[in-house]
């Protein structure tokens, strides 16, 4: 606001690069500022009253406030989700993906994986396996609610792998139901594709995820079998088999890397380029994640990704592509690990944020995705351990469950979404409830919030970076979409 008309902007300013920027929150925008704008924002934002800014900065406050509806006062009322019971007729029930974890058992013990360090907020790896009535039961669940343009039942685990037989009822059941558009996808680590599975594969045309980081070195020093040897050669050797057999699950293949401590990206990002190569893929699949560093074994507990070797050079890689009109010459894993946020950041919904807002974090518990456990326990995701029951797959959904989860969100969250300059774009969900230290299911951490909002300006430094260097530096995403 301006010295008329004071005020107190939800904003964030930051310098990058010698410029001045503020992102606010009010309209969603990103925008580059003076010198005395950026304090006024600063003392402003922090300030419990509104305060006055100088007649050099009032002019461009009030030309922002007018033109692009920057800068305005206040804050929103936060309000819980209506009831389950008054949504449940629209939309309670409307699952686009469906995740089975049909074998708590995996054959390999990954550093990195949270399952394999037994961590207090998720179960550890187990010896249960989902009967084949619980998998009959989940199926005819997801034929009466799935929807989308492309449905999808994920088969998890531990590695699903461990239970073929499993495997082969959900593709039958699907094939039955004359439900083409359903995908059914395999989400595993690659070392037990062998002839018998490559056949389910390429029958009924099942999609895979799979788990691989990059060349030997980088994906065998976190990814071992039960008894430490490696496992690169065997993921290498069952994709070998499956494409030998079935030339066209190439178009039906995702890799996902998990980037960990000594991974060099930008090595792994060429180990992509010619895997591609190799295989046959025309447009190879890669998904990018990193690794929950502080629960690792012989990890520094005080490492981050970005001090992971080659990530700063990843990212000047990808800004000279952007900037040079050379994004689509960039590998399949540095697009997959830069291109997401900005991707998600180009589609936002831009515009004066309501008086009104539900924090409502990314997830809808009922709505687009569901977890069945092993024994037919149904919950929101398969992140969240043990917690958060909504039903199981013979009763179905509890929609005073969901209302009790809504609740405890709102309640966790403790009213701090209304002063948080990223309240637009929080990717906070129900495990950020989960301690994980304990278990226990408490209270949203600041710390939470705080990682929140730093990856978000990270997004935003790239963002202006990107448009400095040039004006068609994001072109790119026009092609774009959120999925």
């Amino acid at each position: 606001m301006t010295a008329s008309e004071p005020g107190r902007p939800l904003c964030r300013v930051f310098r990058h690069q010698g410029r001045n920027y503020a992102y606010d929150a009010g309209a969603d925008q990103v925008v580059e500022v003076s010198p005395s704008v950026a304090s006024w924002l600063e003392a402003a934002t922090s300030a419990p009253v509104g305060i006055a800014a100088d007649a050099a900065a009032e002019a461009e406050i009030e030309r922002a406030r007018v033109t692009l509806g920057l800068f305005r006062s206040g804050r929103p009322r936060l309000v819980a989700k209506r009831s389950a019971r008054d949504r449940a007729a629209a939309d309670a029930g409307r699952i686009s993906q469906m995740t089975l974890t049909l074998d708590e058992r995996c054959n390999l013990r990954c550093a990195y994986c949270p399952h394999t360090l037994a961590a207090a907020w998720t179960r550890p790896h187990g010896e249960r396996r989902m009967s084949e009535e619980t998998v009959r039961a989940a199926v005819e669940l997801f034929l009466t609610c799935a929807v989308g343009g492309s449905p999808s039942i994920s088969l998890y685990g531990g590695e699903p792998l461990l239970a073929p037989g499993l495997v082969r009822v959900v593709a039958d059941l699907v094939h039955a139901a004359r439900r083409p558009e359903i995908r059914i996808i395999l989400d595993t680590n690659g070392t037990l594709l062998d002839d018998a599975m490559v056949e389910i594969v390429a029958e009924r045309g099942l999609h895979l995820q799979v788990s691989l980081d990059g060349p030997a070195p980088i994906h065998d020093r976190w990814r071992t079998t039960a008894d430490g040897r490696p496992t690169h050669a065997a993921v290498m050797a069952g994709l070998r088999r499956l494409l030998a057999r079935d030339p066209a699950a190439g178009g039906r293949l995702r890799f996902q890397a998990t980037l960990a401590p000594g991974s060099d990206m930008l090595e792994a990002d060429a180990f992509f380029v010619e895997l591609g190569r190799e295989l046959g893929l025309a447009d190879i699949s890669v998904g990018a994640s990193a690794a929950d560093i502080p629960g690792m074994v012989e990890a520094d507990p005080a490492a981050t990704i970005a001090e992971a070797d080659g990530w700063e050079r990843a990212r000047a890689a990808y800004v000279e592509a952007c900037a040079s009109g050379r994004h689509a010459g960039l590998g399949p894993l540095v697009r997959a690990w830069f291109d997401g946020p900005l991707i998600r950041f180009y589609h936002r919904e831009a515009g004066p944020l309501g008086a009104t807002f539900q924090p409502g974090g990314v997830c809808a518990p009922g709505r687009r995705r569901l977890h069945v456990c092993s024994d037919g326990r149904l919950q929101p995701c398969e992140r969240v351990g043990t917690a958060f029951g909504l039903g199981d797959v013979r009763r179905g959904f509890d929609l005073d469950a969901v209302d009790r989860l809504e609740q405890a969100w709102f309640d966790a969250l403790g009213g701090r979404c209304a002063d948080c300059w990223a309240l637009r774009h929080c990717s906070l969900c129900f495990t950020a409830m989960i301690d994980r230290e304990t278990g226990g299911v408490g209270a949203v951490p600041e710390s939470a919030c705080r990682d929140v909002r730093e990856e978000f300006e990270g997004t935003l430094r790239l963002w202006v970076e990107l448009l400095a260097r040039s004006p068609w530096a994001l072109n790119h995403l026009r092609d774009s979409s959120v999925s």
